[in-house]
């Protein structure tokens, strides 16, 4: 993977936290609406097609920043208690987060197909 590839994969990564921080703000989680599934497929769309490597590795650096979000909420609920309790399902969510993320192959696969079909016609 070149250095471009580098930077596309962390942000990837980034924008994987960012999915669950935005929907955060609005106490909701990004699977619990239609609109969080749209998300994750339009964003595994762009990287897809703006990613020269592998379509698998954009939707892995979503799901790396999905984790990471999850491991800092668990962080956070154990070192900053707030009157909210213990994030204990945490091990349940990574489990959920698998199905979550299979929008973001669909999507990435779909913009690595179309970047080939335009890279072919131009």
């Amino acid at each position: 993977m070149n250095a471009s590839g580098k930077w596309l994969f962390l942000i990837s990564v980034i924008a994987g936290m960012a999915v669950w921080g935005a929907f955060a703000v609005f106490k909701t989680e990004p699977w619990d609406v239609p609109l969080g599934w749209l998300v994750l497929a339009g964003l595994g769309l762009i990287f897809g097609f703006l990613g020269k490597g592998n379509p698998i590795l954009w939707p892995l650096g979503i799901f790396l920043g999905e984790v990471l979000f999850g491991l800092g909420s668990l962080v956070k609920s154990v070192f900053f208690y707030s009157g909210g309790g213990v994030n204990f399902f945490f091990p349940l969510g990574l489990m959920f987060l698998v199905p979550f993320t299979i929008p973001a192959f669909v999507g990435s696969f779909v913009g690595f197909g179309l970047r080939k079909a335009t890279k072919a016609r131009g």
